[in-house]
């Protein structure tokens, strides 16, 4: 029978790299196969992966030699987006392949793209969630899912696409034991059903082993090493697998326990900290002793990187609830040099073009330094790279060398996820320099999913217990007149009155528009805090400033004219902002103004990012604060703007792949779920606005 794919000598070379990320590559994946790809931090397993259905090169710029072929199909003369229909792909991060706003529509999302019949993807939707538990939530928010819930989700996209292959990398990558079992129990059942054939790129051997029939190893060059059966390949290479850090997770007895060793260096007594209105961490109380490696342990959305960040100063914890040294690690003076920190995402520790310029920013130019700390981690042949151009495990590394190299004995290390993304020989070596600065005097503070490292490095284990779930809005019993009518009807129907709010110059004509525009909301929408904020707070600040601003330039009757008009004017374009929900007026716009869904579908998952910039911003300042970087002014505002800027990009390109991996634009219409209809009621409402427009200006003239 002919393989479901095939690799010939295959050889991938990023565009401005110096080396092949994959290096004369070639094997076959038949059908029912699973397939375990193992292989050191950077050896170009997630480059391989996507060679398979055609991100790369078709989306990620590479030159490719050899042939990639997919079910007799070469991959070099067709498109992701075609490609997806035989190759489902599960990304690394979950929060990159979110889309829709429900876990329903997630799962639909590329069903609809391969214009199945409504009926048919209500069925695959319902197996698909099902075989991941996730049923019961389908009318979720994704981003109310836990870690191990979305990866979930991701999984159940690619199973209700019906690819023959599904490409899975790392998807336990980061997740609590819980979100383990969630994800290894959805891909066994998968593999029983024998009608699919997997490849799995895992770090953790003791999930990924179980289920493989067959594995690939690379090795540091990006070239195949072993291909074989698991246990074979395991028995007959054990010590070469090894030194490329490919094994399984060695059982260990806990360290000894001594809690009267010595006296505590960090102190929590009574922390408490909400966040966007709920409690993440609760009445917490916890000691480190001095010298001590320290695990933080808890499930997905316990509060583990909050408390860390507490404990280094990250954040700002009520006055007196932490205290580092006995000083509040908030207002420690000299903190790069007594209290270091590596965050969970490396990317937003970076601050310069290169690695050896972000060593030797913490280092104080001490080049000595910079060049054993990069041959330490394993860098030295990255030195000139820009941070951003290296591998997942590569990032980490270095963020962890940032703050070593800045550190001086005798301090606080706090690591959110250290070991995230490490093969097993560069996972021991960053232990064993955590372990030999513990030696030196430092204490070390983890947070941490991985049982090795507990079970044989921590000597003491804060563990919290998982928070309560985030509130849920009780649904609404009744829909409001507004909620309902086509988003483009509502658009209609106040653009009239906005047009002519731009020529008029009287204080009448937009105060009479902005009443008939809170009367609108208030009985149209439901008044929600967000409709609260915009008509108790916004628009009447909005009026008064402008009215003051206006006024003192000219006279106060301009001002104040200027002030209603110009609210008047936002107040009207509320109506439909507010009464409509963003894939509503995607799909309207789809159907009715014949913008190419593309364009418009692109578009609403662009917009879920934006609240993300609050959340990037904040973690982003955190970060420069934590390397030093600081003060005020255009050059500090730069510093900010240029990696949330970049963090934005990197995240529009992720989710951009994730959309072509689930066959956005393989054809050129795709099917609606909910038909967007033009009413009676929507020309009422269009009719209506007109007529009111022409009645106040008609009034204002005569008056």
């Amino acid at each position: 029978m002919e393989p479901l794919a095939r690799l010939s000598h295959v050889s991938v070379t990023h565009v401005g790299a110096s080396r092949p990320a994959i290096r004369d590559v070639s094997f076959s994946i038949g059908h029912g196969e699973v397939v375990l790809l193992a292989g050191p931090s950077g050896a170009g397993k997630s480059t391989l992966a996507q060679t398979l259905n055609g991100i790369v090169p078709h989306a990620i710029d590479a030159e490719v030699a050899g042939d990639v072929v997919v079910l007799g199909e070469s991959v070099a003369a067709s498109s992701p987006a075609h490609l997806s229909t035989r190759v489902a792909m599960v990304f690394q991060d979950p929060d990159a392949q979110v889309v829709t706003g429900s876990v329903y529509d997630e799962v639909a999302f590329a069903l609809e793209n391969l214009l199945l019949d409504v009926s048919e993807i209500a069925d695959r939707v319902e197996r698909a969630l099902r075989v991941v538990e996730l049923w019961e939530r389908r009318r979720d928010d994704p981003d109310t899912l836990s870690g191990g819930g979305r990866q979930r989700l991701a999984i159940a996209c690619a199973l209700a696409m019906e690819s023959p292959l599904i490409v899975l990398d790392e998807p336990t990558a980061n997740l609590d034991p819980a979100g383990v079992r969630d994800v290894a129990s959805a891909l066994r059942e998968i593999a029983a059903a024998g009608d699919r054939s997997l490849l799995l790129i895992e770090h953790d051997l003791d999930v990924a082993l179980p289920l493989a029939t067959r594995l690939l190893v690379l090795d540091h060059d990006g070239a195949l090493a072993f291909d074989g059966a698991p246990d074979d390949v395991m028995r007959d290479h054990g010590q070469a697998l090894h030194d490329l850090g490919v094994h399984p997770v060695e059982s260990g007895d806990a360290p000894g326990r001594d809690d009267d060793a010595a006296e505590p260096v960090v102190t929590v007594c009574g922390l408490t900290i909400a966040r966007s209105g709920r409690e993440v961490l609760h009445v917490v109380a916890a000691e480190v002793p001095r010298g001590s490696f320290t695990a933080v342990t808890g499930p997905n959305g316990a509060g583990k990187t909050t408390l860390a960040q507490a404990m280094a100063g990250v954040i700002r914890a009520p006055r007196g609830s932490v205290t580092v040294a006995g000083a509040d690690p908030w207002r420690t003076r000299r903190r790069t040099e007594r209290i270091g920190f590596v965050f969970q995402n490396p990317e937003h520790q970076f601050v310069a073009h290169t690695v050896r310029a972000e060593l030797a920013h913490s280092a104080g130019g001490d080049d000595e330094r910079v060049t054993a700390m990069l041959d330490r981690l394993g860098l030295a042949e990255h030195a000139e790279d820009h941070p951003f151009r290296l591998s997942g495990g590569q990032k980490r590394r270095l963020s962890v060398g940032t703050a070593l190299i800045a550190m001086r004995p005798g301090g606080v290390l706090v690591l959110d996820e250290p070991l995230y993304g490490q093969d097993g020989a560069r996972a021991d070596a960053l232990v064993e320099m955590l372990e030999e600065l513990r030696r030196e005097g430092t204490t070390i503070v983890v947070v941490t999913h991985d049982r090795r490292l507990v079970a044989q490095h921590a000597t003491h284990v804060i563990e919290l217990s998982a928070g309560p779930p985030a509130p849920v809005a009780p649904a609404s019993a009744r829909t409001r007149p507004l909620e309902v009518r086509d988003p483009l009807a509502k658009l209609a129907a106040v653009v009239p009155a906005m047009i002519g709010l731009v020529f008029t110059r009287d204080m009448l004509t937009p105060a009479i528009f902005l009443v008939i525009a809170y009367a609108a909301l208030l009985v149209g929408t439901r008044f929600t805090r967000r409709v609260a904020m915009w008509l108790l707070i916004a628009l009447p600040a909005i009026v008064g400033i402008l009215a003051l601003g206006f006024g003192l330039w000219s006279t106060p009757a301009v001002g104040l004219a200027t002030g209603l008009r110009l609210a008047a004017l936002l107040a009207l374009a509320l109506i439909p902002g507010l009464t409509s929900e963003g894939v509503d007026i995607v799909r309207a716009l789809v159907a009715h103004a014949r913008v190419p869904y593309r364009i418009g579908y692109a578009a609403f998952a662009a917009l879920r990012f934006v609240p993300r910039f609050r959340h990037e911003l904040r973690v982003i300042r955190a970060a420069h604060r934590v390397r030093g970087i600081g003060g005020r002014g255009p050059w500090a505002a730069s510093r900010t703007l240029v990696p949330l800027l970049a963090g934005a990009i990197r995240h529009a390109e992720r989710v951009a792949l994730a959309m072509d991996a689930r066959a956005f634009g393989a054809f050129p219409t795709r099917t609606e779920r909910h038909a967007v209809q033009w009413h009676a009621a929507d020309t009422v409402l269009v009719i209506g606005g007109i007529v009111m427009t022409a009645a106040v200006f008609t009034a204002g003239i005569l008056l």
